[in-house]
C-alpha cells in the first residue's frame, strides 16, 4: 500500500513540473483542462477531471497516506485509505471552490461581447490589402486585443491607419476605415 502511496505523490509531484514548464505552450493552443461539474440544487459539485485538480488529488492523496502508513501504521490499511481519499478530495473541493472557479469567473467576465466591439475604434496594425486580410488592434476594458481583419467595401488600407469595427463573422472583423464613413 505504501508503494501505491509513494506513486501517487511522485506522479502528481512529476506532472506539476510538467504542467509548470508546459503550461504556456498549452495556453498558447488552447488547452486548459476539462471542466466538468455538476450543479444540483444551487450546490455544485466537482468531479475531479480538471487536470490540476487530478494533479492535486493525486499529490495530496500520495502525501497523507505516505505520512500516515509511515507514523500512524496502527491505523490500519483501510482507515489509512480512507483518510487519504478525504482528504485528497476535501483539499480539491476547496481548491476549486475558493481559488479555480472564482478565477474562471474573472476571466469570462473581462472578455468582450461581439456587441460591444461594433462602432469600436481599432487601428490597423498590419495592413489589410484589397479583397484580402489584415489585422487590428484595439483596447477594451483598458485590455488590448488583436484579431484579423477585413475590409467591408474590399478595398486596402494601410498600416496606422484609424478603422471603425463594422460587424463580427466566423471570429474576422470587418471593419471600414474612418476616410470611408
Amino acid at each position: 500500500m505504501l508503494l501505491v502511496f509513494q506513486v501517487c505523490f511522485f506522479t502528481g509531484i512529476g506532472l506539476l513540473v510538467i504542467s509548470f514548464l508546459f503550461g504556456s505552450l498549452f495556453e498558447a493552443f488552447g488547452i486548459d483542462g476539462l471542466d466538468l461539474d455538476i450543479d444540483f440544487l444551487g450546490n455544485s459539485f466537482f468531479l475531479p477531471f480538471n487536470p490540476i485538480l487530478f494533479v492535486l488529488f493525486s499529490t495530496v492523496f500520495g502525501g497523507v497516506g505516505w505520512i500516515f502508513s509511515d507514523y500512524f501504521p496502527a491505523l490500519g490499511k483501510l482507515l489509512i485509505l480512507l483518510a487519504a481519499l478525504a482528504a485528497g478530495i476535501l483539499v480539491c473541493m476547496t481548491m476549486s471552490r475558493f481559488l479555480i472557479k472564482p478565477l474562471k469567473n474573472a476571466q469570462n467576465t473581462s472578455t468582450p461581447n461581439a456587441e460591444d466591439l461594433v462602432g469600436l475604434r481599432a487601428v490597423v496594425s498590419e495592413t489589410i490589402f484589397k479583397n484580402g486580410f489584415g489585422e487590428i488592434r484595439y483596447i477594451i476594458n483598458d485590455n488590448s486585443y488583436v484579431s484579423p481583419a477585413k475590409a467591408t467595401n474590399g478595398s486596402e488600407i494601410k498600416v496606422g491607419k484609424d478603422v471603425a469595427i463594422c460587424w463580427i463573422e466566423d471570429h474576422v472583423f470587418y471593419v471600414s476605415s474612418f476616410d470611408d464613413i
